[in-house]
């Protein structure tokens, strides 16, 4: 039986995002501040996998709407690291400290992070002013490294001035994501160029 690739394209990363406000972003004028997050005790995530996952979350300032929206959040930070197939099931809240305001509160979070996923193609369409290699050569992805968000976001930036630097102020560039079997990716860069600036 043939597979289909499943196609996951940026915007759908980008609709998961949750704003959550941070105490150290100014004072907390919220119901709860997160002051501990607990982790499964079946999680396989690295200590520094954890860590980032945890300092996403320590000090977010919410109200009862924020809390609804929180697992799309750690889902997000999941994603982000590699984690594409992760699901995450409803998190709860204990007060720990309610003689403060906003209360203090521990976070415990419920989830399968799944396989982790590494880059194994990367391709680049719709370049014809600059060379597929001059993209990828501002690039921090490496093929074999783990799926990193923050290295695809990095790219687009990176490849954007690099049009920019080279006549070509308003190109945009978009990306998909294409799982394959084994727990690799494919990254699909693509590019649509503007006229060249005089």
């Amino acid at each position: 039986m043939m597979r289909t690739p499943l196609l996951v394209s940026f915007a759908a990363f980008a609709l998961l995002e949750v704003p959550i406000t941070s105490v150290a972003q100014g004072p907390c004028n919220k119901q709860l501040v997160v002051s501990q997050v607990n982790l499964p005790t079946t999680t396989h995530l690295s200590s520094g996998d954890q860590g980032a996952l945890r300092s996403r979350l320590i000090g977010a300032c919410l109200d009862d709407r924020q809390f609804a929206q929180i697992d799309d959040q750690i889902r997000t930070v999941l994603r982000d690291l590699g984690y594409l197939g992760a699901t995450v099931s409803e998190s709860s809240m204990s007060i720990t400290d309610a003689s403060r305001q906003p209360q203090a509160a521990s976070l415990n979070v419920h989830f399968e992070e799944g396989a982790r996923y590494r880059v194994d193609e990367i391709e680049i369409s719709g370049n014809r002013a600059l060379e597929a290699d001059q993209i990828r050569g501002v690039s921090p992805i490496q093929l074999g490294e783990f799926f990193d968000t923050k290295k695809i976001v990095a790219t687009l930036d990176a490849a954007k001035r690099l049009y920019e630097a080279n006549g070509h102020p308003g190109v945009s560039l978009h990306y998909q994501i294409v799982m394959k079997q084994g727990h690799g990716v494919c990254v699909r860069f693509t590019v649509m160029e503007s006229a060249q600036s005089d």
